[in-house]
């Protein structure tokens, strides 16, 4: 695999252009955006450490969206062939590849799920008679996403834990494995967080989870805990699941002094009929 560097602002491939390499961001930061002609929408921005464009390696498929260089940007490439060598050879380094692989995988079937709940919903709606002019009103998320963002200078100091907004559920948090070797490519982590002896987080930690516009912390047997809005959940508790509030509510990974700490910021909601 080699390196490439690119000023802020170049193109790395656009959309419809022809795909063969994958990337991966060593340093810098990255824009994928689609584009209809007449506007464009940006579907996320990458930083260290992250995958993108590994789809278009494997399908040899036109690019689905552009990628753009937000900053001084180093990335390694690798291709088609590279990426059969490695396995052949052990494929150590294609653990973070083969990760995003999976979890791209896991986000449409996820997504492919809720699509067909909707269609059954609909169809179930469309079916019933109706008893009033105005059905109740139900609460739904509109502007605006869940954010996510460091709350401690420890957290702070971590690339991957920079402020993101969260699209997917549940979003898992967990440890980071210390040798690349242990990593798990099946794992369903979703935040992996850098941490020291004696630990403070574990390795399957605590997940947020959507249901109908509302979101939720889940413990996921957690050793020493999770505490959402000084509320403890799971390590003897009998709590391990909490609803948080629109605006800002606190995280904590681990007991009270822990500074594996994050803002969560629910977005606000209305009433829709």
């Amino acid at each position: 695999m080699k390196q490439e560097t690119f000023a802020a602002g170049i193109r790395l491939f656009a959309q419809g252009d022809y795909s063969e390499e994958a990337y991966r961001i060593i340093a810098g930061s990255v824009e994928i955006s689609i584009d209809d002609g007449s506007s464009k929408v940006v579907l996320a921005t990458l930083g260290e450490g992250e995958i993108f464009g590994e789809m278009g390696m494997i399908e040899r498929l036109p690019r689905s969206a552009t990628a753009r260089a937000l900053s001084a940007l180093t990335v390694e490439v690798i291709t088609e062939q590279d990426f059969n060598e490695s396995l052949a050879g052990g494929g150590e380094l294609l653990v973070p590849f083969l990760t995003t692989i999976f979890e791209r995988l896991r986000v449409t079937n996820e997504r492919l799920r809720e699509a067909h709940q909707q269609l059954d919903a609909q169809r179930s709606s469309s079916t019933q008679t109706k008893v009033s002019t105005r059905a109740p009103a139900v609460a739904v998320a509109v502007a605006g996403r869940l954010v996510l963002e460091p709350d401690s200078d420890e957290t702070r100091t971590q690339s991957s834990l920079q402020t993101q907004t969260l699209t997917c559920f549940p979003f898992a948090f967990g440890r980071r494995a210390d040798l690349a070797a242990c990593v798990d490519v099946f794992s369903k982590t979703h935040l992996l967080i850098g941490d020291r002896m004696p630990y403070r987080v574990s390795r399957t930690h605590c997940a947020i989870e959507k249901e109908k516009g509302a979101y939720f912390i889940q413990d996921r047997g957690s050793k020493l805990g999770t505490i959402v809005n000084g509320i403890m959940l799971g390590s003897g508790s009998k709590e391990h699941r909490v609803r948080l509030r629109t605006g800002k509510n606190t995280l904590v990974l681990g007991p009270a002094n822990s500074t594996i700490r994050f803002i969560l910021t629910v977005p606000e909601v209305e009433s829709q009929s």
